[in-house]
């Protein structure tokens, strides 16, 4: 999956489907711009869901070299990079992730892994610039037909267009550039809880 192009390839591990970075997100619900990431994620997840209710019990993940935070249930795994995208490649990422089914490595994609994640990648603004010279530069005319400009928990952020449980955003810090990319891809009986625990996890995210 190339963020910076219009391209979309599989994840490793047989992954359930191909995430389309640039293009699948939970913004096309008719939200005006400047909405604020709880209300992007309560219109995707449906009105059952809270995203300002973190539980007491979940574990902190701090990046004081980036200068982020989030919180995440104390049974999702901290980790680096688990999905490759075009910047994230190239950046510093940390995630978080729960995997409710790994196939055996012999099982072949018969038998895609199950796994929700976020990934949280950054890159130095003195390599990429700033958010808005970044999107520019490399979406141009296609920027408004591509992201909507939101609120990322107070911060300006663009997220994807699209529909799907996947999600990718870009935001900055004083430093670095972010990109964000959430992804749900488990059985039916597992999805409502991963939707709402994601939802947690991104409404959590501080900048």
């Amino acid at each position: 999956m190339m963020v910076n192009r219009l391209t979309s390839v599989c994840m490793r591990d047989a992954f359930r489907f191909c995430l389309l970075a640039t293009i699948i997100g939970l913004t096309h619900f008719g939200l005006s711009a400047g909405a604020g990431m709880a209300e992007v994620i309560a219109a995707a997840d449906g009105p059952g869901a809270d995203a300002g209710a973190i539980p007491a019990h979940w574990e902190e993940l701090e990046d004081t070299m980036v200068g982020f935070s989030l919180f995440h249930p104390p049974d999702w795994v901290v980790e680096g990079q688990v999905v490759s995208t075009q910047f994230a490649d190239g950046a510093r990422c940390r995630s978080v992730r729960f995997i409710d089914f790994e196939p055996p490595a012999d099982s072949g994609a018969a038998a895609p892994m199950q796994q929700s994640f976020v990934q949280v990648c950054a890159m130095s603004k003195l390599h990429v610039g700033s958010l808005d010279q970044y999107m520019g530069r490399v979406y141009g005319e296609s920027l408004d037909q591509t992201f909507t400009l939101v609120e990322l928990n107070g911060p300006p952020a663009y997220q994807a267009k699209g529909t799907g449980n996947s999600r990718t955003i870009f935001a900055e810090t004083d430093n670095d550039l972010i990109q964000i990319v959430a992804a749900i891809a488990t059985s039916s009986e597992r999805l409502a809880q991963r939707q709402i625990q994601v939802q947690q996890i991104l409404g959590s995210l501080q900048l």
